[in-house]
């Protein structure tokens, strides 16, 4: 007789566990998360990998483990909830695409009754994401906490060095980055011990922190606070928690020979860009270029962390999946600035820049980048 997936699937308890909350290594989330990673974006045709339904018969097989969890749902499956928005799954060949630059971890560090998970990693050369699972000793709550009136929950207190978040390479040298960001994820029992929290690392100005190098990493925490919108710092437990969050990330990207086609804005103040390459991966776009912005002007030729006005990236369907096209280009009036005092007269400038993508990047699915009136064709292979 003929099973289907949701029939392997059938003995696997369904607590109801939202993919953020609870343990990453119960049967109701491992049935949950697998389920997310095998099924597509609606309105989009895929063919399911024949490796997805495979894992899909081993969970319901496997007992409630890391290996099960890794095995079947991959550092894709286990980060989209981050990614998604509006509810929107991503698509297969946007956890795919993760799954390629990430990874998947067993096992946390235990300190003083609280316990500090690493789930799984994303990596380029620009960006690092973490999804930690933060358990607090038995019988301490973390409650939801309102940013008006309660604060928010921190990985490091008032007191530096002794209490600093510090994220090094196997060497010890610092790789932090511009900072880290901290985005707690939904929470489905706000009564119990548990939270889970997403991090995010991003590269000091246009110097790549190369993330997805070959070193291990090292993630040292101190322990959780609840920063009050004083900016008085309460511990909720201390500890040493020293982390191996990952060496060996797989790197995926496409370059882009641009070739130092011209854009020059539509606000008439004057400045071109010529655009030399761009770097895609996954996680983030790479730019280098050129331009002759006078210094000193208001305007400005980036968005973002350096990425040039004018880029489009456009997906097979049709869909622009990133756009900089900047803001105040119907809005020169209302700002009051003075195109015939603005003209860029200065010499040509060398630049580099990247920015994070707000979803990941399909890389197979990436037809072209437009820039200003000109199409340039990407190929994948």
């Amino acid at each position: 007789m003929r099973q289907r997936i949701s029939d392997l699937l059938d003995g696997c308890e369904d607590g109801g566990v939202e993919l953020s909350g609870g343990t990453p290594l119960s049967p109701a989330r491992i049935k949950e998360l697998t389920m997310n990673r095998i099924t597509p974006k609606q309105n989009k045709l895929h063919r399911l990998p024949v490796r997805l339904l495979a894992a899909a018969a081993i969970v319901a097989a496997l007992t409630a483990s890391a290996l099960a969890v890794n095995y079947a749902i991959g550092a894709g499956g286990l980060m989209q909830g981050f990614f998604a928005k509006d509810g929107e799954p991503l698509s297969t060949g946007q956890i795919e695409n993760l799954d390629q630059i990430g990874q998947t971890f067993e096992g946390g560090v235990t300190d003083n009754g609280a316990t500090i998970t690493p789930i799984a990693a994303l990596a380029d050369e620009n960006c690092y994401y973490l999804r930690l699972r933060i358990e607090a000793p038995e019988g301490t709550v973390l409650p939801d906490l309102d940013p008006d009136t309660d604060g928010f929950y921190q990985l490091q207190g008032r007191n530096w060095p002794e209490e600093k978040l510090t994220f090094t390479s196997e060497t010890g040298e610092d790789i932090r980055g511009y900072g880290a960001t901290l985005e707690w994820q939904p929470d489905s029992d706000s009564t119990d011990n548990v939270k889970e929290v997403v991090i995010r690392f991003t590269a000091q100005g246009t110097e790549p922190a190369v993330y997805n190098n070959q070193e291990g990493k090292i993630l040292t925490i101190h322990g959780l606070w609840i920063q009050a919108p004083d900016k008085v710092y309460t511990p909720v437990f201390t500890g040493n928690f020293v982390l191996d969050v990952g060496g060996h990330f797989e790197r995926r990207s496409l370059s882009v020979d641009c070739g130092g086609v011209d854009y020059m804005d539509e606000t008439g103040l004057g400045y071109t860009t010529w655009l030399d390459r761009v770097e895609l991966t996954p996680l983030s776009i790479s730019v280098w270029f050129r331009d002759n912005e006078k210094p000193g002007q208001k305007s400005d030729v980036c968005f973002g962390s350096g990425v040039p006005n004018g880029i489009q990236i456009v997906l097979k369907d049709g869909t622009v999946a990133f756009d900089t096209v900047p803001w105040w280009e119907e809005n020169v009036e209302a700002l009051g600035w003075d195109a015939a005092t603005m003209l860029a007269d200065g010499p040509v400038n060398d630049r580099n820049g990247y920015t994070p993508f707000d979803q990941p990047l399909d890389l197979d699915q990436v037809d072209y980048i437009k820039f200003g009136d000109h199409i340039i064709p990407v190929s994948a292979d």
